[in-house]
């Protein structure tokens, strides 16, 4: 890519993250922590989730950091945040709030299992996030699995019973955790989890050696024992001579 041109594309991806960071960081799916930052793998996930930037490496998103005179973002242990032009507080401070009736979470196939037995759980983020719509919340959940399964949270009946939500923004709705007893989702038997699959499960037969099947054993062995009785007559016969 020529010079120019890679500038000009910085340029419109630095308008974007201004976009993003700075106002409607919802309309992404994303939440800022309390000083505005976000996960940069999580903002480069919902970049390139659009056909027109699915080409932004996280390399893109550095450049547009330290090539800028202006310093419009700020890059602190893996996370990033507009430095000004909020349309958004600083500072932000989340005060409960009454959550609507039903609330949707969108988790991958293999993590379904666990959360039907132990409930939603932040699981290395500070919140378990819930969204207003079933298109966003699967929109996230396809970041981690191409095809998520999507959970249904009745909190209305979760926030009577003395769990605490709260709204980061017109889109999503953060909680602490949602016991079992508060959602539901398809059946195990209609989700296809996917299961690990080892190394050695996978790896084909070396070329010294080859893969015998049941029956070749099988065969093998009514051979040798045919043998052995076909020998054993020759010799009887040969004992009555």
């Amino acid at each position: 890519m020529k010079h120019k041109d890679y500038q000009h594309t910085l340029e419109s991806l630095s308008k974007l993250l201004s976009y993003i960071l700075r106002h409607h960081p919802d309309e992404y799916g994303l939440v800022l922590d309390e000083e505005g930052f976000v996960s940069i793998k999580e903002l480069h996930q919902a970049i390139i989730e659009d056909k027109a930037w699915s080409f932004v490496r996280k390399a893109h998103i550095m450049d547009v950091v330290n090539l800028s005179n202006r310093k419009r973002f700020e890059i602190k242990d893996g996370k990033i945040r507009a430095t000004y032009g909020h349309s958004l507080p600083v500072k932000l401070h989340y005060e409960p709030v009454v959550p609507p009736k039903i609330l949707y979470h969108a988790t991958s196939r293999r993590s379904y299992p666990y959360i039907l037995e132990k409930g939603l759980l932040p699981m290395g983020r500070q919140y378990v996030h819930l969204t207003v719509n079933k298109e966003l919340a699967l929109r996230i959940g396809k970041r981690r699995d191409n095809k998520p399964v999507l959970i249904e949270v009745w909190a209305q009946k979760a926030h009577e019973a003395g769990i605490t939500f709260y709204c980061p923004n017109e889109l999503i709705y953060l909680t602490k955790r949602i016991p079992p007893t508060f959602f539901s989702g398809p059946s195990l038997k209609k989700v296809a989890v996917k299961k690990r699959v080892s190394k050695e499960e996978t790896a084909p037969p070396s070329p010294a050696t080859f893969v015998l099947s049941h029956e070749m054993i099988e065969s093998f062995w009514n051979e040798k024992k045919a043998r052995a009785e076909r020998y054993a007559r020759k010799k009887q016969k040969k004992r009555k001579k």
